[in-house]
């Protein structure tokens, strides 16, 4: 569970049960492992009237009864996405399996509008009466929630919907269902939601084999950012400080070091005078105590001369006087990215699946021998086979985008409606 979201389970051997078993919802006696964080993880064993309590909030173990091994809720930057690529749109018809907590259903509840409908199936019967009781209540009218199993049963007496949605521990086992619902006179969208690769893989493959075309996965994941304000006074300031004591600290060292050479070379100088005089007795040196007091340095205790000391140490500045360079703090953003990124660690499949018209012209440019569907589609097909570079890919092939990207809006509609 992250946040409250199961994301593992296992059956508890307290009730002598299996722990390698094929149910696929929880059931009183399982033990459960709750994942709030990669550093807590807990395991409790459902005990019916028993509530975990944690930072994140209160948590019955009845409410987790029933639930899907691995299920996880879905939330807006999945939702809103997924919206996106099934491009499901204000009066339309879609189909969602799995209901679940009935966030998804919602959503779409209000995509598309009092004048859509939104066909919802979920095959645990808790389940589905709680969402029902819920969905009444809370006015969604354009939702009509049934209690089945879409991978037996099929979908009903469902048609002309543009977009599936299946939330489902084996999609791959209603996707030929989920066919026989969809709209023919338009392309049309599906994704599915599966916590493992290896569901994943199993999806892909059915979806190539029905004939779905732009197959692809992508795991949706949050990063937060933490910005740096470039006119933080704080921060300058502080950097200022920094600055301003290290040079402090240099001024003085290359101060102390020029006294130092000056009083030598003075020292120098008038030894060599006081042996040239003939006055001068030998060997007589003048000491450094003798000198005046305005000679000597008050702050580092050294000797100096008034007039050449004065002109070098006024090069010395205040160094409250330090004044910070210009920068180009105003014009760059400064981030901090933070090193978790949350997410469900799930994938959505995605595929579409064309017109009639559209897969026999597809299915005709990849066989030369097949029949092309129209002139101008012979034409398009023919030209096509001369360039270079048509390879098929691994969730494709290149020669959909040679064909569907020179038809114009009138050649798709004629396609479509044969």
């Amino acid at each position: 569970m992250e946040n409250g979201n199961l994301l593992e389970t296992s059956a508890s051997s307290s009730m002598s049960r299996s722990m390698f078993h094929s149910r696929s919802a929880i059931e009183a006696g399982d033990l459960v492992i709750v994942y709030m964080s990669r550093d807590n993880l807990t395991a409790i064993t459902i005990t019916p009237g028993e509530v975990l309590h944690n930072k994140y909030g209160r948590y019955t173990h009845d409410d987790l009864i029933g639930q899907k091994f691995g299920t996880k809720i879905l939330y807006l930057p999945d939702i809103s996405y997924i919206t996106m690529r099934l491009g499901i749109r204000v009066g339309g018809k879609v189909i969602e399996a799995g209901t679940g907590s009935g966030s998804m259903t919602h959503s779409l509840s209000r995509t598309i509008g009092p004048t859509g409908q939104v066909y919802s199936f979920e095959y645990h019967e808790p389940r589905y009466e709680k969402a029902l009781e819920e969905f009444k209540s809370h006015g969604l009218e354009n939702v009509r929630l049934q209690h089945r199993n879409v991978c037996k049963d099929g979908f009903g007496d469902v048609a002309d919907v543009e977009a599936v949605f299946l939330d489902l521990p084996a999609p791959w086992e209603a996707i030929p269902h989920a066919m026989k619902t969809l709209r023919p006179d338009v392309i049309t969208k599906i994704c599915c939601f599966s916590p493992c690769l290896e569901q994943v893989l199993k999806t892909v493959s059915t979806l190539r084999a029905e004939g779905f075309a732009e197959i692809s996965t992508q795991e949706v994941l949050i990063r937060t950012h933490e910005l740096v304000v470039p006119n933080d006074q704080d921060h300058l300031n502080s950097v200022s400080s920094i600055v301003e004591k290290l040079k402090t600290h240099e001024k003085r060292k290359t101060d102390r070091r020029a006294i130092q050479m000056k009083i030598a070379r003075n020292k120098a100088r008038r030894q060599n005078e006081a042996d040239a005089s003939p006055t001068a007795e030998a060997g007589s040196k003048r000491k450094l105590e003798d000198k005046p007091d305005d000679l000597m340095d008050p702050v580092n205790g050294l000797a100096h001369e008034e007039g050449e000391n004065a002109e070098e140490g006024s090069a010395t500045q205040d160094p409250s006087s330090w004044i910070d360079p210009t920068t180009q703090y105003d014009s760059v953003v400064l981030t901090k990215p933070t090193p978790d990124m949350k997410g469900h660690t799930s994938y959505l499949t995605f595929a579409s699946f064309y017109p009639a018209a559209i897969r026999d012209a597809i299915m005709a440019q990849e066989n030369p021998k097949s029949a092309i569907a129209t002139p101008r589609l012979a034409e398009l097909v023919n030209e096509s086979r001369t360039r270079a570079g048509s390879q098929d890919t691994e969730y494709g092939s290149d020669s959909l985008d040679e064909v569907m990207g020179t038809l114009t809006e009138e050649e798709m509609i004629a396609l479509a409606g044969q």
